[in-house]
């Protein structure tokens, strides 16, 4: 099962809210999946899912807000019969057009592609929350972190795609949109971002995976970034130490290591010696010891003197 699965099942499962609620996620839920069947008269409505908890899920929202038992229909969608659609029907006409009408539709007018959302469902943050997690179980994603970060929401207007993103702006996630296929996608493509509204749309156990997935590739990235410093710091230290032996053999050939002042000479043999030596390591190899600054500037007089020969 993908990690899209694995939230879309867990915000699934969550406990129903108060009725206002659960108006505002069937209605967001509708808005993204749900279709509008008009015959015989008599309107009905459609959703469509290959995810069962969903279909419950959608079922047991009318049950709870219309005392109403909706049909649900289950076939296979391919010809490995390894997935099932669930299409879940409302087709009591007064429950429809009660529905249509508390989700802000004018039905005589089939104003059903109206881009604004009705206020009284998004007039606290419990409804907008709803809103926003009806929105997801019905037309969103989120690819696993793993691979990288990506979350979208696929809306069929760019209207109406504006409205959600200022619902998900009231929380602080920042998202943008795109165009494809006719449809206008929301999508999130930043892991903190991402964090936040799985937090937001209860989904805390996939909010956890996510946390430790980029806790592991914040490590991973740390250490790497340790490693490369470490070694451009040792191909800089080996490059110096080249280029001092060179100056130093210069020396040697011209006027001999041993005519040096005490001070360079001793340097000098220790850098011969090992050329891969930090300024540390030479210091320490010193009798007494010096520090890195005073190795620095012996070195640098050896060089000086080797540019004047």
């Amino acid at each position: 099962m993908s990690f899209s699965n694995d939230v879309k099942n867990e915000i699934a499962r969550l406990e129903l809210g108060e009725k206002d609620e659960c108006l505002s996620e069937i209605t967001a839920l509708f808005r993204v999946n749900g279709t509008l069947n008009y015959s015989a008269g008599n309107f009905s409505l459609r959703f469509l899912t290959e995810n069962n908890p969903i279909a419950r899920r959608i079922y047991s929202i009318f049950k709870k807000l219309y005392s109403y038992e909706a049909g649900i229909q289950i076939s296979n969608n391919n010809q490995l019969r390894r997935k099932s659609n669930y299409r879940i029907i409302i087709d009591n006409p007064n429950i429809v057009e009660k529905f249509l009408t508390d989700a802000g539709f004018e039905v005589s007018q089939f104003a059903l592609y109206d881009e604004n959302i009705k206020k009284e469902l998004i007039n606290t943050d419990a409804k907008r929350r709803a809103y926003i997690r009806g929105s997801f179980l019905g037309a969103g994603s989120v690819i696993n972190p793993e691979r990288h970060y990506h979350l979208e929401i696929v809306t069929s207007s760019d209207g109406y795609s504006k409205n959600i993103i200022k619902l998900l702006k009231s929380f602080n996630i920042s998202s943008n949109k795109i165009e494809r296929k006719n449809n206008s996608i929301i999508y999130l493509k930043d892991s903190e971002m991402i964090s936040d509204f799985l937090s937001l749309v209860g989904a805390y156990q996939a909010l956890l995976k996510l946390e430790n997935i980029r806790a592991l590739r914040d490590l991973k990235n740390n250490v790497n970034r340790v490693i490369n410093c470490e070694t451009a710091n040792m191909d800089k230290t080996i490059d110096a130490g080249l280029k001092q032996v060179k100056a130093i053999k210069k020396i040697d050939e011209k006027i001999g290591i041993e005519n040096l002042p005490e001070n360079l000479k001793v340097v000098a043999n220790l850098r011969l010696q090992h050329p891969a030596y930090s300024l540390k390591q030479i210091g320490e190899s010193v009798n007494p010891p010096i520090g890195k600054s005073g190795v620095n500037h012996r070195l640098k007089k050896l060089l000086d003197i080797a540019k004047e020969l």
